[in-house]
């Protein structure tokens, strides 16, 4: 969607990026390790998918990682392809479609080679996941990767492990993100909303997320059966802080 004039997009993506690094420091790191686990199980792409692919962040990191890959991005935000649209351009696809359903599929097409994500899939509801997994496994070739970089909660039980991990993930995102010079998630979208030249994809965000209740989030566990349920041979967790993780399965 064309807005009504000119601004510099490059600048909003650079904030969108320093406010995300206060909610995960070693986000670099954890990107370059993605693309480390696609690349040493074989599936270094010629088609990669990204997945919840917000402004872009991921997808311009794999253009560069990966010279001469087809990358897609998929989110379901138009505020969020607007500026994936306006700073990385015809160097991805961009497709407007909502995870949450098992449409998206028909419009991105299949044979990928890997699918990734980084702190966006969280969003899907617990209940979403099966039909997630059983998509994402349709538009992956055999020996395809999926790798999630997210905050997968621990299973309730036990009770007091999970309600641990969760607090001190918490607390210490607190203490990176509480100064009063620090731009976080709310403010960012406040400044965003305010931007003229992003009116009219405000607008429009407003209207796709109106009544639309916030996911509580999901459990390794919950994933783990969903993408093993999709006939995915092999799943498991490859890095950890608390419960901040990084699933990779093989299709």
């Amino acid at each position: 969607m064309a807005t009504s004039y000119d601004f510099d997009a490059a600048e909003w993506l650079r904030r969108w990026d320093v406010q995300q690094e206060g909610y995960v420091p070693d986000r670099e790191a954890m990107f370059d390790l993605m693309f480390d686990v696609v690349d040493g199980l074989g599936a270094a792409p010629g088609r990669l998918l990204d997945l919840a692919c917000g402004p872009g962040s991921l997808a311009r990191r794999a253009l560069a990682r990966f010279p001469g890959a087809q990358v897609t991005g998929v989110d379901f935000d138009p505020v969020m392809l607007e500026l994936a649209r306006r700073t990385t351009g015809d160097a991805a696809s961009w497709v407007d479609a909502d995870l949450s359903g098992p449409e998206w599929t028909d419009v991105v097409g299949d044979r990928y080679d890997a699918a990734v994500s980084a702190t966006a899939l969280h969003w899907l509801a617990a209940d979403d996941l099966p039909g997630f997994a059983e998509a994402l496994a349709s538009v992956l070739r055999p020996g395809g990767v999926f790798v999630d970089f997210d905050t997968l909660k621990a299973d309730p039980e036990p009770a007091r492990l999970a309600a641990m991990t969760a607090e001190l993930r918490i607390a210490r995102t607190e203490a990176r993100t509480g100064s009063s010079d620090f731009e976080d998630f709310q403010a960012w979208w406040a400044a965003v909303v305010r931007e003229p030249a992003l009116a009219d994809v405000v607008a429009d965000r407003e209207r796709r997320f109106a009544g639309r209740e916030r996911s509580g989030g999901s459990t390794i566990g919950q994933w783990e059966a969903a993408l093993r349920g999709a006939g995915f041979a092999e799943v498991g967790t490859v890095t950890q802080l608390l419960d901040r993780r990084m699933l990779a399965a093989i299709r």
